[in-house]
């Protein structure tokens, strides 16, 4: 073979192997990306996918025993009617014998003497409230009352929404770092001219130069700039003695807090709230030592969720984060994040910052709390097993810090349902379960706030806060009920070969779902560079 050849061969390898390298790179990258991505915009897809990372969280709470005298329950009263055992024979009145090996629809097996023997102590004390295995009865003959008053009377205390729930692209923007504002009297090809406003700190030195060549105002809530006539005049000031620069705005809004609480601690409650806190206090701009006299900007978001099941008490989020940017340029920024699940702390970080630094993180648990419970679903008959709430909870966070603003978004997600399962079953033709749904809660807030400095020079400063109080929730909705079922023979001439149920219903309402905006508010403005100091001032050039 001609070297030719060879290294035309070898060339032809060596392309191959980078073409395989480069495109084995991008599917991982593209792996990654969907690994990353995976949940898309579905918080509670991503909530589940991320609770998984850590083991389910199981707890056991306080025992719980009703009687027919607890005030919430309540079961139909009949009067007492008589005896009448069931016999070994069918409907025919043929003999069945005693030790015939019987098999229930439960699945459990025994002799037909056993069958009937627990089958008439059943009869006997249904009887003694005026029920009978051979008549019908309503679907639910007892329940555990929640009173109204504690579920659709609290409709008219929560919160009233101000319009839809903003999401995805369209929340995005209301509450993008960056600002479109149109130039007067100016366009181009027909369209109106537009400059873009960020956080002073974001800037490049050219875009600096380019954003000061404008004056801003701010018309019916609308911000819009001037072009600048001349070059910018600034007076050097010198003190006799440097005091201490007073700032020329404060902005202290009262926290954003809203609440969603529904139930009653007696039997089932679940609440979900959230606190938006904003503030900036803005100092005078001197164009001779900018990186002296910064503002202060504080900006944080807290979740929390609780439930109660019976009196049994969970606090089952507690999460906030925050970040501080102080006025003064030797102190360092801080971040505080905390995270705490059924009063564990999962999370918990204070960090401190010389220049910019962002923040993304979602913090996520399973968990499933439950107790032990015993009810009477009719003097006699009770349930015994398990009541509890079981699912996901967490929050995710994402925030940025610079000299010249603070941004958080904090999003608290929960999705909890109710459930309940039989305990051991003594009895061969009698058991017990726990039937239908109960959303005990599912939903998210969106909590987002920033504050800071879009542009400043020597004539003026131009302030930039904004914030969303948004939620989608979904609170007690569903039915569960406890039951006692017996299980009759074929032979015995009532529904046999059949089990007939006897319900309590444990709780039951329609819920409470709902979405929309709690709060929301976007200014943008101007203020005079007017810098005041403790001391007089000496005017030494112009």
């Amino acid at each position: 073979m001609k070297i030719e050849t060879i290294l035309k061969s070898k060339r032809n390898l060596i392309v191959m192997a980078i073409g395989i390298l480069v495109f084995s790179a991008s599917m991982q990258s593209q792996v990654t990306r969907d690994h990353r991505n995976k949940g898309g915009d579905d918080p509670f897809t991503r909530l589940k996918a991320e609770a998984k990372r850590t083991k389910t969280e199981k707890s056991n709470m306080k025992s719980v025993k009703i009687t027919v005298n607890d005030p919430n329950w309540k079961g139909e009263t009949k009067s007492k009617i008589k005896f009448v055992p069931f016999k070994l024979e069918d409907d025919k009145g043929r003999a069945i014998s005693s030790g015939k090996r019987i098999v229930l629809k439960n699945g459990k097996a025994a002799t037909a003497q056993e069958v009937i023997n627990e089958l008439n102590e059943i009869e006997k004390k249904l009887n003694a409230k005026g029920y009978s295995l051979r008549n019908k009865t309503s679907p639910i003959i007892s329940k555990t009352v929640t009173s109204s008053a504690y579920l659709d009377g609290k409709r008219k205390m929560v919160p009233r929404s101000k319009g839809v729930l903003k999401k995805g692209t369209v929340l995005k923007n209301y509450m993008s770092l960056e600002k479109k504002v149109k130039i007067e009297s100016s366009t181009s090809g027909g369209r109106t001219k537009t400059i873009t406003l960020k956080p002073f700190s974001m800037y490049t030195e050219r875009e600096k130069i380019e954003v000061n060549k404008y004056n801003y105002l701010t018309e019916s809530g609308t911000i819009k700039a001037k072009k600048q006539k001349g070059a910018r005049r600034f007076i050097n000031i010198k003190p006799k003695q440097i005091g201490n620069l007073s700032p020329i705005s404060e902005y202290k809004p009262s926290d954003k807090r809203a609440n969603w609480n529904f139930g009653n601690p007696k039997t089932f409650q679940a609440s979900i709230e959230g606190t938006l806190h904003r503030y900036a206090k803005i100092y005078p701009f001197d164009p001779k030592n900018p990186e002296k006299n910064k503002s202060e900007f504080n900006v944080s978001a807290t979740g929390k969720v609780k439930g109660t099941l019976r009196e049994n008490s969970m606090d089952i989020l507690n999460a906030s984060c925050g970040f501080y940017v102080p006025s003064n340029e030797s102190k360092k920024m801080r971040a505080n994040m905390q995270v705490k699940i059924l009063g564990t702390t999962i999370f918990n970080k204070s960090t401190l910052h010389s220049q910019q630094a962002s923040f993304s993180k979602v913090h996520a648990k399973s968990f499933d709390n439950s107790f032990e419970i015993e009810v009477p679903i009719v003097a006699g008959i009770d349930f015994v097993g398990l009541v509890g709430i079981r699912g996901e909870v967490g929050f995710e966070y994402n925030g940025e810090i610079h000299r010249t603003v603070a941004m958080v978004k904090g999003k608290p997600i929960v999705n909890l349902e109710g459930y309940g399962k039989a305990g051991i079953e003594f009895l061969k033709v009698f058991g017990g379960g726990v039937e239908g749904t109960l959303s005990f809660i599912k939903g998210e807030l969106e909590l987002q706030a920033y504050s800071g400095i879009f542009n400043q020079n020597s004539e003026q400063i131009v302030v930039g806060i904004n914030h969303y109080f948004g939620y989608d929730i979904n609170i007690l909705k569903g039915s569960l009920n406890a039951y006692a079922e017996v299980c009759v023979p074929e032979f015995v001439p009532i529904y046999g070969g059949d089990c007939k149920r006897y319900k309590h219903n444990l709780f039951d309402w329609d819920g409470f779902s709902s979405s929309g905006t709690v709060d929301q508010g976007s200014a943008t403005y101007t203020l005079a560079n007017i810098a005041k100091y403790d001391e007089e001032l000496v005017i030494i050039g112009n």
